[in-house]
């Protein structure tokens, strides 16, 4: 009886790592961004000109005095003197490529992923085919929860640059929560054909096949995982489903 008991409780944590990786583990497009470059100073952003304070401000900038959409109190905006700056920046030089991307990069590193979509948006109106402004785009799109504007943004990235395992891999992983697993492993197939190492590519076939139930698919993925991250909490957790399915 206390033998069984033990393999309940494992089988449990076992499903329970599964699941908790398949939700959770895909992976974060954020590691793809670089850090947001330094602002052009240090502390609280400088005061908008004379001619911005007494008339019309610049699109999308916060009201001066707090009260408008987007700079209530715990926003982005008004929380953050590098975001303030940043957007200070931005707004006043609207043509700026450098200018938009690092105001999208702040506020994507602030989960203001409606700004940071923005200012992302504003740099590619400048530069259409940058590749780290795709990105960017894709990323923000990704963590808001908007799978099928990220892809969109993803597959124009790869158009720029088509051998990025990266990119490749967020590209699936936008059909993958969306429950399109068969693309899903078709996309992570081509991230892995560029870099047979691309232990993301592995991992994220590894749960498409398995949700899939595509056993052979799952049985391949876990082998090379067995070889590329031995023994870790993931690969034995896929391992253990993959058993479970025999």
């Amino acid at each position: 009886m206390r033998k069984n008991i033990i393999i309940c409780v494992a089988g449990l944590v076992v499903g329970f790592a599964l699941g908790f990786y398949v939700t959770n583990a895909i992976t974060n497009p954020s590691k793809l961004v670089a850090a947001a470059r330094p602002a052009g100073g240090a502390g609280q952003a400088g005061p908008l000109g004379p001619d911005q304070s007494a008339g019309e401000l610049p699109p999308d900038h916060p009201d001066i005095g707090g009260g408008a959409a987007g700079a209530g109190e715990g926003s982005a905006a008004s929380t953050s003197a590098k975001a303030q700056q940043a957007m200070d920046k931005a707004d006043r030089s609207p043509k700026d490529f450098d200018a938009q991307v690092e105001a999208a990069k702040v506020f994507y590193g602030l989960s203001d992923y409606t700004k940071g979509a923005l200012y992302a948006d504003r740099a590619l109106a400048i530069k259409p085919r940058d590749f780290d402004a795709l990105v960017l785009m894709g990323n923000t799109k990704y963590d808001a929860g908007d799978f099928e504007a990220a892809a969109t943004f993803y597959e124009r990235a790869l158009a720029v640059k088509p051998d990025s395992p990266d990119v490749r891999t967020d590209f699936g992983n936008t059909f993958f929560n969306r429950k399109d697993f068969d693309r899903a492993i078709a996309e992570y197939r081509k991230s892995i054909a560029v870099d047979p190492g691309h232990l993301n590519g592995w991992k994220n076939l590894a749960a498409a096949a398995l949700n899939k139930k595509d056993r052979e698919a799952a049985r391949e993925a876990v082998e090379r995982l067995e070889k590329l991250a031995p023994g870790s909490p993931e690969t034995e957790a896929f391992r253990q489903k993959l058993d479970e399915m025999q």
